[in-house]
């Protein structure tokens, strides 16, 4: 067993987590949960709690700051150097902010270069709500290691697992409280990002009637069009726990006139294993892990910087030895099994190859066993080419008998003349001239009563490039032949 990663997402009076168990080189879905604030509760801790004990207290957590919180810029800056970067972001959001910078919480995440220039998702908040939302976390027991934006975690998960399919995505996550969207262009890079204040109730019977409908339609319209793709039209791609109403997609679709999925679709069991058919309701939670997957982890924008960084242990080294020492194990084993395998393979062909060249060395000499069977297939049909011009392989004689047969059975001073005549196994075909059609009908008559042949048919039978002369074509099977030209 390794390290134990909680991924949390609260939206209204629900909480949402994924659990998945972290090894030396692998990150294992184990099981999702959610759990809704009861009446008499006055924030989600209680539901933060229930989560703890349903799944036990886990090794690193991660979670989701709500959108509505949170304010986004996609910046361009002209170096790579994440120290840098780290400096300068928060003075380029500065005249963005609607309050002074320092009571401002900052985080950033890097999303594409161009160049010599860094993508860089930047996202602000205010201080007075990341602490409220840590302590709401702390009151459970919980201390994460990072709090981010669940939203851009599920883009960076789509473009991972898009299935081959390059064109553009829209991810719209639909919650109970607010919903965000994140537009990513062919090559995987988001290029807008917003939230809508507003959530839909997926019990409601049609969601889409409610008032809040038609700020977030309106809202993906403004979002496609501000940016509309080179190429091909942007896919809506679903996720949340609103999704999964009844002909909400369909709905959707015919509504703004795009390609809707939902997260469902795509294949993400090659970066988290255990995925089998989990609701597309934690999406968001399943894209947060990836931020500690052991191979190529997902970069999330990160709040725990500055007076709110965390200072808590974030890795327990003792699992991941006892995973490195039996991966070493498996390893030396398999070594070893693959060494004896090869030794006694070898023997066996060496063996067999001894076998070959003594069953075909009378027929082939030194050959080479790896191509003795091709070699004989050869000889062989060497063998049968020559007998069969020899007329050996003929079921009715040679082809000199055929044709002294054909000779007998055409009557002689029978104004006819034959041009070409093909024999083979199984009969005869024969073109060449003759003085009329009565003539090539005499013919036809004279193979039938020969008993040579059994089936003749004259093929063709018309003028030809003398006016005075019938060209003809015929054919016969030999007796006992079913076989035809």
């Amino acid at each position: 067993m390794g390290q134990k990663i909680l991924a949390l997402e609260m939206g209204g009076d629900h909480v949402r987590a994924a659990v998945a168990d972290r090894s030396w080189n692998m990150l294992e879905l184990l099981a999702v949960c959610e759990q809704e604030r009861d009446r008499e509760e006055q924030d989600l801790s209680g539901a933060l709690s229930r989560i703890v004990d349903q799944i036990g207290k886990p090794d690193i957590v991660i979670s989701g700051l709500p959108g509505e919180y949170v304010a986004k810029r996609l910046l361009t800056l002209p170096f790579h150097d994440r120290r840098r970067l780290k400096q300068i972001v928060p003075f380029a959001l500065e005249e963005h902010l609607p309050f002074a910078v320092d009571d401002a919480a900052v985080a950033f995440a890097r999303v594409g270069v161009e160049d010599d220039q860094t993508l860089v998702i930047a996202a602000f908040a205010r201080k007075e709500e990341l602490r409220r939302h840590l302590e709401l976390l702390a009151r459970a027991g919980l201390d994460p290691k990072i709090v981010t934006l669940s939203t851009l975690a599920l883009a960076g998960l789509l473009t991972r697992v898009r299935n081959g399919h390059s064109g553009p995505h829209l991810v719209l996550d639909l919650d109970h409280a607010c919903t965000s969207m994140v537009l990513i262009d062919a090559d995987g890079t988001p290029r807008a990002m917003r939230t809508v204040g507003q959530g839909l109730d997926p019990e409601s019977g049609n969601p889409l009637l409610q008032p809040a409908a038609a700020a977030i339609l309106g809202a993906v319209r403004q979002t496609l069009l501000a940016h509309p793709p080179e190429h091909e039209p942007a896919d809506l791609v679903l996720a949340g726990p609103v999704a999964a109403a009844p002909d909400l997609r369909g709905q959707i679709a015919d509504m703004l006139d795009v390609p809707v999925r939902d997260f469902g679709e795509f294949d993400c069991s090659t970066l988290i294993q255990g995925i089998r058919t989990e609701p597309v309701r934690f999406a968001g939670c399943v894209a947060m892990l990836l931020g500690e997957a052991p191979v190529r982890p997902l970069e999330l924008l990160n709040f725990r910087q500055g007076e709110f960084a965390f200072t808590g242990r974030s890795v327990s080294v003792a699992p991941l030895r006892l995973s490195a020492m039996l991966a070493v194990a498996v390893v030396a084993v398999g070594l070893l099994h693959f060494a004896l395998s090869l030794g006694v393979s070898g023997r066996q062909l060496h063996m067999i190859n001894r076998e070959i060249r003594a069953v075909t060395e009378p027929a082939l000499g030194a050959a080479d066993p790896a191509t003795a069977k091709n070699d004989l297939a050869s000889k062989i049909k060497d063998m049968t080419k020559r007998l069969h011009l020899m007329g050996g392989s003929l079921s009715h004689g040679s082809p000199l008998d055929v044709l002294l047969a054909l000779s007998r059975a055409i009557p002689p001073g029978l104004p006819a003349r034959v041009s070409t005549l093909q024999i083979d196994d199984t009969g005869i075909k024969l073109d060449g001239e003759a003085d009329s059609l009565a003539t090539v009908d005499q013919v036809k008559r004279a193979l039938e009563t020969n008993g040579t042949f059994s089936t003749i048919a004259i093929d063709h039978a018309g003028a030809g490039s003398d006016p005075s002369k019938v060209e003809f074509r015929l054919s016969a099977t030999l007796k006992g032949e079913t076989g035809g030209f």
